[in-house]
């Protein structure tokens, strides 16, 4: 009889692709299926978060809830490193595993089958090989998320991620060629390159840029896109590799923090206010029509009203598209938790939302420069908009396509030409143009993620 084993996954798009490693392994040992977290799986793995104290306890819901269900009950991922205790206390708890014991996961299983109860210690998981395993699909989306790089050597003063995740590491150009051109074979016609540091990938000549030169020659897929980036990794070289090619998608989610100099000091992120605009120049000198995501953080010890001003202006002159903002929490072993001059926790709720709120008006002016204008999606899933399409321009526009305006009929995987029609406060809606039908549909014998998963 198949054992059932669930998944579900908080946090980054690096912690996803580890996700999808662990099912790959389940489905390829004989006993074990992979079951959706809501079905009624016999054993449940939840892969944590801990980058904000706000993704702690969401992490500490979903295990109560698998606690809840699941006969046993498996805790992993980057909440597991420095606070496994809070973990332990949870009723229902089984077995807790480190990152580095992620490629281990039909072992850590079948431990727990046999009866190991607590934490696993020990040096076998180690830091593990990037190269050793590849995924063959992303069971949650139309793109693939391909982990590239892990880890990270800077040492910002509110993070605790270099603790959770280890030194900075890459995997070989290779390797990611081939698991690239496996996915697109696989009917994924947009590949995202995802990492926890991207700006450090690589070493000698095997930098980024070579790499998406690389990609680019690949039949198999369609679109390269970057999930996030340091300003420390936008370079010239980097910005000619996306100029260069028709695959790659002109969009970059460049992390800023905060506006004020004193501020970004303090937390100790190694660029100025004035760097970060001279990258945002830089990017639209080579992609005049890209367009930058950004993630911001709000109520940092220290952050006067001056500052936080410093912020808004810098959301006014950039113009994002997409601003994830944070409000400031401390997190062990950091040394901002033992910083002064803490900033009141209504103060920090203030300043989120009104920067919530500028960020959504220019963020409006900088879509809307696009009304009218010819663009290509690929179609993700229905909309939860309009009854139509969603899905995303090279330039990550979030766009809604009417069911009744379709030239003809779309399946997620497929690109489509589209031209823009209205620009609304936080999604696009467009028609499809008579020549953009079957663009590009999927690959004939392959099959899209979404499909792959109903299998």
């Amino acid at each position: 009889m198949t054992k059932k084993v669930a998944f579900h996954t908080l946090g980054c798009k690096a912690n996803q692709y580890d996700t999808e490693i662990m099912k790959d392994a389940v489905r390829s040992e004989a006993g074990y299926g992979v079951e959706p977290f809501s079905g009624n799986p016999e054993i449940i793995v939840i892969n944590t978060c801990s980058v904000t104290t706000g993704a702690d306890r969401k992490s500490r819901k979903y295990i109560r809830r698998a606690a809840r269900t699941g006969e046993l009950v498996l805790v992993t991922g980057c909440y597991t490193v420095l606070d496994s205790e809070e973990i332990a206390e949870i009723s229902g708890v089984d077995v807790i595993f480190p990152n580095s014991y992620k490629y281990e996961i039909i072992d850590i299983i079948g431990r727990a089958e046999s009866g190991f109860r607590g934490k696993v210690e020990g040096s076998e998981g180690g830091t593990w090989d990037l190269n050793r395993r590849t995924i063959s699909r992303d069971s949650n989306h139309t793109r693939a998320f391909l982990k590239i790089q892990d880890g990270c050597s800077n040492t910002c003063s509110f993070c605790k991620v270099r603790f959770l995740r280890g030194p900075t590491r890459s995997k070989t150009p290779n390797r990611v060629v081939e698991e690239a051109r496996n996915l697109g074979e696989k009917g994924f016609r947009e590949i995202v390159l995802t990492g926890i540091n991207l700006a450090e990938y690589g070493t000698g000549d095997e930098l980024l840029p070579e790499l998406i030169r690389e990609l680019s020659r690949l039949d198999e897929v369609s679109r390269i896109r970057l999930s996030s980036i340091n300003p420390d990794g936008i370079t010239r070289d980097l910005l000619r590799a996306f100029r260069d090619s028709d695959k790659s998608c002109p969009y970059f989610h460049v992390p800023l923090q905060s506006g004020s100099n004193r501020i970004l000091n303090a937390m100790n992120r190694g660029y100025t206010r004035e760097y970060y605009l001279d990258r945002v120049e830089l990017i639209r000198s080579y992609l005049p029509n890209s367009t930058i995501g950004t993630d911001l953080m709000v109520g940092f010890p220290g952050e006067k009203e001056a500052d936080f001003a410093k912020t808004e202006e810098m959301v006014k002159e950039v113009g994002f598209i997409n601003v994830h903002v944070f409000r400031y929490s401390p997190r062990t072993a950091t040394p901002a938790a033992d910083f002064e001059e803490k900033v009141d926790s209504s103060e920090k709720k203030r300043r989120a939302e009104e920067l919530r709120s500028i960020a959504s008006s220019t963020s409006l002016v900088r879509r809307r420069r696009f009304y009218g204008e010819n663009l290509d999606m690929i179609v993700e899933e229905p909309s939860n908009k309009i009854d139509g399409w969603r899905g995303y321009s090279r330039n990550y526009l979030d766009i809604h396509l009417h069911s009744d305006n379709l030239e003809s009929k779309l399946t997620p995987g497929e690109t489509t030409e589209v031209e823009l029609s209205e620009v609304k406060e936080d999604f696009c809606l467009a028609n499809q143009r008579p020549s953009g039908v079957g663009i590009e549909k999927v690959t004939e014998g392959t099959k899209t993620g979404k499909e792959i998963d109903r299998e």
